[in-house]
C-alpha cells in the first residue's frame, strides 16, 4: 500500500512540463552572460568609446553593486507583490537595458545600462527561487534547483566563447544585442509558469 502510494506520488511529480523551467533557467542565464560577457568585451568598448580600460570597467562595478546592494529588496519586492508578476517586469526591465546597452553611444550609457541590468538582477535573483517552488515539487523541484545552478554556470561558458567569436569577428555590441532576443524569449515563455497562489 505505501509503495503505491510512493510510486502514485512519483507518477503525479512527473506529470508537470519542463517549460515553465526553460524560462526561470534562461532568466538565470541572461544575467549571467551579461555579467561574463563584460570583461570580454572590454577592449572592443574602450576602442568604440575611446576611454580608459578603467572607465569601462565601471560598468561591471555597478552592475555588481546594484545586484548585492538591492537583493534584499527584490526579495521583499517578490514577497509583495508575487514572483511571476516582478519577474516578468525585472525582465523587460532587463530588455531595456540591453537594447540600452547595445546601442550605447558612450561610456556613461554603457554604465547606466549595466546599473539597469544590475538593478533588474537583484530583482530575478529571489523570484527565481520562488517560481521553482510555485511550479514544482519533491524531485522536479531538486531537479528544477540543480538546473538553475547549471544554467549559470553554461551561460558564463556561452559568453565567452560568442564573446569571443562575436566581439573578435564582428563587434561586442552584438553580443548584447543577442540578450534583447532572449530576455523576449524569456518573456514569452513566462506565460507557461503557474500564477501566484
Amino acid at each position: 500500500m505505501t509503495d503505491a502510494l510512493a510510486i502514485n506520488r512519483v507518477h503525479a511529480e512527473a506529470q508537470e512540463s519542463w517549460i515553465p523551467m526553460v524560462a526561470i533557467a534562461f532568466g538565470q542565464m541572461i544575467m549571467s552572460f551579461n555579467v561574463a560577457s563584460l570583461p570580454v568585451a572590454l577592449s572592443g568598448m574602450v576602442h568604440s568609446f575611446n576611454v580608459p580600460p578603467t572607465t569601462v570597467a565601471t560598468g561591471i562595478v555597478a552592475y555588481s553593486m546594484l545586484v548585492a546592494g538591492f537583493v534584499f529588496l527584490g526579495a521583499k519586492l517578490v514577497q509583495r507583490f508575487g514572483a511571476l508578476h516582478v519577474f516578468r517586469i525585472a525582465v523587460a526591465v532587463f530588455g531595456l537595458a540591453q537594447v540600452l546597452m547595445t546601442f550605447s553611444p558612450s561610456a556613461m550609457f554603457m554604465i547606466t545600462a549595466q546599473a539597469l541590468c544590475g538593478a533588474a538582477a537583484a530583482v530575478i535573483v529571489p523570484s527565481l527561487v520562488a517560481l521553482i517552488a510555485e511550479n514544482y515539487r519533491g524531485r522536479q523541484q531538486a531537479t528544477a534547483v540543480g538546473t538553475l545552478g547549471s544554467a549559470r554556470a553554461a551561460a558564463g561558458v556561452a559568453a565567452f566563447l560568442i564573446g569571443g567569436i562575436l566581439g573578435t569577428y564582428i563587434g561586442w555590441r552584438p553580443v548584447f544585442g543577442l540578450l534583447i532576443v532572449v530576455s523576449v524569449i524569456v518573456l514569452l515563455l513566462s506565460l507557461r509558469l503557474k500564477p501566484d497562489k
